[in-house]
């Protein structure tokens, strides 16, 4: 599976995901291939089965899931067979949620996998099973890696996940001293050593011992995909991105103040305000506070608009994110006209990204009453109260919320430190770095916020505690 897995994200490259749940179907990069949910990962360390969540067991698309089930049930797989196993005696759950992806592509025999970032609380697992994907053919690059990655992700002796490999190719194996070697189809000789749990070498020869014939076999490809040229595509502009990264956290913060504030002093009953437009005021039942019109969207027509007037806090957001007057013109996030939220994948994400980061980059606080976006300039809301660091807590978590899936692979390590990092620093924290590259820390007298990432970058954990304590 991690041959195949290879193939398919040479074929099909990272990029925007959706999915249709009654086709069912996924489409990454404007490609649309058959696929189906086998589950989702959540914060908490635990994997729920698509067959077992509400979202989607009454879909199509979680339908291969409910095979999963009955093989468990057949060969007494619990794991398979608990509606939400638990992920957390795993080194890193997060990971073996990964791993658990491989092996539900082994067990349905399907021709790839992906991962959609929900938001920061989760992620949502897919098999791909089109036949428009080929199934992978022996590459020198491709088989070494695949090798010695199977033998790596199984615990046990590195001879079962070779020998599974050699019978998925119908390769005969002869076995010598530390050692595993067979012919392919077309001749080449591949020659696997092995340690007690890994692989330590392979090699890849011709007929007579020189250059392989796979070698300079052409790379496989797609068998009538089909493409979506009106499919989700366009990313999150990264100079954009990289404001937002900044900004996001703080500009929850600074939302978080104005309630508390219309709570102490204008009678907040929490009910929602009324927006008068003529007097430019956000009306709670002790008062107001003086506010503007920012902007619009509609999630399911997939549009957003920022509001007449707006000019000069778009200007404060090209200026933050360094862009001349020729560059600005090139990204429509930033222009007067309705913005099609259709072309990208969060939708909704996409239109909070900017209209927050616009209103915080102009030093305001955002608001919105349902579709529509605020931001309130009374200058009574300049300050953001004392630090609360389980208050920093839900901040860090809903930025990151917002700001996942409009994040590339290549740039998520960075952008999501960058949102805890500018956070911790826009409050006066002293940002340390000791728990690099496993978390970084906001610290204040004895005390601390620790941001956890995984590999990839993804923000997992926030939690506050005792400086240089105990893992939290």
């Amino acid at each position: 599976m991690c041959e195949q897995l290879d193939l398919f994200d040479s074929l099909v490259p990272a990029g925007v995901v959706s999915f249709d749940r009654d086709e069912p179907s996924v489409t990454r990069s404007g490609i649309t291939l058959r696929a189906h949910v086998v589950g989702t990962y959540a914060l908490d360390g635990t994997w729920m089965w698509a067959w077992a969540n509400d979202s989607h067991r009454d879909s199509p698309i979680a339908a291969r899931s409910g095979e999963l089930r009955e093989l468990g049930e057949r060969t007494g797989v619990p794991e398979l067979t608990e509606p939400m196993p638990d992920l957390n005696h795993f080194p890193d759950p997060r990971l073996a949620a990964d791993h658990l992806l491989l092996m539900c592509m082994g067990l349905l025999d399907a021709r790839g996998g992906v991962i959609c970032a929900v938001n920061e609380r989760g992620r949502l697992f897919m098999v791909v099973d089109d036949p428009a994907v080929p199934r992978a053919e022996p590459r020198p690059a491709r088989l070494t890696t695949a090798l010695r990655n199977g033998a790596a992700l199984l615990p046990g002796p590195a001879l079962k996940p070779v020998q599974g490999w050699f019978a998925r190719h119908g390769v005969e194996p002869v076995y010598g001293p530390g050692r595993v070697e067979g012919v392919l189809d077309g001749g080449d000789r591949v020659v696997v050593t092995l340690g007690d749990e890994e692989v330590t070498g392979v090699e890849v020869t011709g007929p007579g011992g020189g250059a392989p014939g796979c070698g300079t076999a052409g790379e496989q490809e797609l068998e009538e995909a089909r493409r979506s040229p009106d499919a989700p595509h366009r990313t999150f502009p990264r100079p954009l991105l990289a404001v937002a990264a900044r900004e996001m956290a703080f500009s929850i913060l600074r939302t978080r103040a104005m309630v508390q504030y219309a709570d102490d002093h204008l009678a907040f009953d929490g009910r929602a305000p009324l927006w008068d437009e003529q007097a430019g005021e956000l009306r709670f039942p002790g008062g107001g506070l003086t506010a503007r019109r920012l902007g619009s969207y509609d999630a399911e027509e997939g549009w957003f608009r920022w509001a007449p007037g707006t000019e000069d806090i778009r200007d404060r957001f090209r200026h933050a994110a360094g862009l001349g007057a020729a560059e600005a013109e090139d990204l429509p996030e930033l222009s007067g006209e309705r913005l099609d939220l259709t072309a990208y994948g969060p939708r909704e994400a996409v239109a909070v990204a900017l209209a927050r980061t616009a209103a915080n980059v102009a030093g305001h606080t955002f608001t919105s009453l349902g579709n529509h976006f605020l931001v309130v300039t009374d200058e009574r809301l300049s300050g953001t109260g004392t630090i609360d660091l389980d208050a920093a807590v839900t901040d860090i978590r809903g930025g990151a919320s917002w700001l996942q899936g409009l994040v590339e692979q290549e740039t998520r390590d960075e952008t999501m430190r960058s949102l805890a990092r500018s956070y911790f620093e826009r409050l006066g924290l002293q940002v340390w770095h000791y728990g690099q590259p496993d978390f970084i820390s906001g610290v204040t007298g004895l005390y601390e916020v620790r941001v956890y990432f995984a590999p990839d970058g993804t923000i997992t954990h926030v939690a506050p505690g005792m400086v240089m304590g105990a893992p939290l």
